[in-house]
């Protein structure tokens, strides 16, 4: 340890460096769970999750004006991200078009949408999820692979290698849409994903 003149000590402080955030605004425990794996730990950026910005049943204007305001309401910093992970369920492109909007108004806003909805990602854990386009389909094919599945992911659900696969998957499928919003059997909750495996 370094000395002062006079014999004491120099005294170190650690400072803790500021880790750019993904602010996630996600519509259920699922997704929540999910992000918040062992697989993701070491992350290059943290997740944090607004409270309350999801309200039931409501429509997707309603979801972004609350995740709005939660950012406005936190420490929205200039190097953190905010994200959006809707599923597409009965709501319309019309309806959609909103969430488009604010995600092209600034390059920190982004969008994870999944149709019909997210669960169909964590079936691209075990496959590529082809024919599952209503979430009836994904429910079918994800409990034969996981017949234990209510909803609820444990942290060491699925290793970095299998989440891994679940974005090439996903990927590969989204590859053949270039449309804004994924079609049915897509998601693109692979670019969240991405995002903190760094």
């Amino acid at each position: 340890m370094a000395r002062k003149k006079g014999g004491l000590a120099a005294r170190r402080t650690s400072v803790r460096e500021y880790r750019d955030v993904c602010w996630v605004s996600a519509e259920g425990t699922t997704e929540r769970d999910y992000l918040g794996m062992a697989a993701f730990k070491g992350a290059p950026v943290s997740v944090r999750f607004p409270k309350n910005t999801h309200p039931n049943r409501h429509n997707p204007a309603a979801v972004l004006k609350r995740f709005e305001k939660a950012l406005r309401e936190n420490d929205f910093r200039a190097g953190d991200e905010a994200w959006l992970v809707v599923d597409v369920d009965e709501w319309s492109e019309a309806e959609l078009a909103e969430l488009l909007a604010w995600e092209a108004s600034d390059a920190r806003h982004h969008l994870a949408v999944s149709n019909p909805k997210f669960e169909l990602f964590l079936v691209m854990h075990f496959e590529k999820g082809n024919g599952c386009t209503t979430p009836e389909k994904v429910d079918a094919v994800l409990k034969k692979h996981w017949p234990r599945y209510a909803k609820r992911v444990s942290p060491t659900q699925f290793s970095t290698k299998q989440v891994m696969e679940a974005v090439a998957n996903a990927k590969a499928k989204r590859a053949g849409c270039k449309a804004a919003l994924p079609a049915p059997g897509m998601t693109d909750a692979h670019l969240l994903v991405e995002r903190l495996l760094g």
